[in-house]
């Protein structure tokens, strides 16, 4: 739990301050976990940018992690970056100015905005997550020329010559 807490990030002032402004937040050398992902050394960038009656997030993350090759089935460690955008609504409008009636702006019902929570605090867990997953292949390799593991006996051909007779 304790590493949660490093992806929160506090937006009350930029929600009082004016168009334009930005916050910006950079995390260094973090861990998530996830159910079945670990990444580790995190390092993000963020522009919290403030427009009309929201806040955009922007920024890059990049992460190491452990994948299973496809081909040869060793695990090695990948180095995964991503772009990321994000837009937040706060809890209430009147820290902004506005009356409270969500109504009073225009919302696609197609367009997923995220609220912040009842401290105008933003929890990035969820948004790194799905961020750092989009960019592990389906079927990663360990390196860019992996050969495999022969199918008839089961040689691992980074390492080893197999004298079997297939293609």
């Amino acid at each position: 739990m304790q590493n949660k807490n490093k992806f929160h990030v506090n937006l009350s002032s930029l929600l009082r301050g004016n168009i334009g402004d930005i916050k910006k937040v950079t995390i260094n050398d973090v861990e998530l976990s996830t159910h079945n992902q670990t990444f580790n050394n995190i390092i993000a960038n963020i522009n919290f940018i403030r427009i009309d009656k929201s806040i955009i997030a922007r920024g890059e993350i990049t992460a190491k992690t452990k994948i299973i090759c496809s081909r040869c089935t060793d695990e090695t460690v990948k180095i995964i970056s991503s772009n990321y955008e994000e837009e937040y609504i706060p809890h209430k409008y009147d820290i902004m100015g506005f009356d409270n009636l969500i109504d009073n702006y225009d919302y696609n019902d197609d367009i997923d905005i995220q609220r912040l929570d009842k401290r105008n605090f933003v929890d990035l867990t969820s948004l790194f997550e799905n961020s750092l997953y989009s960019e592990i292949s389906i079927a990663p390799k360990c390196k860019e020329h992996c050969k495999g593991i022969c199918i008839n006996c089961m040689k691992n051909l980074n390492y080893e010559k197999c004298l079997c007779k297939t293609p």
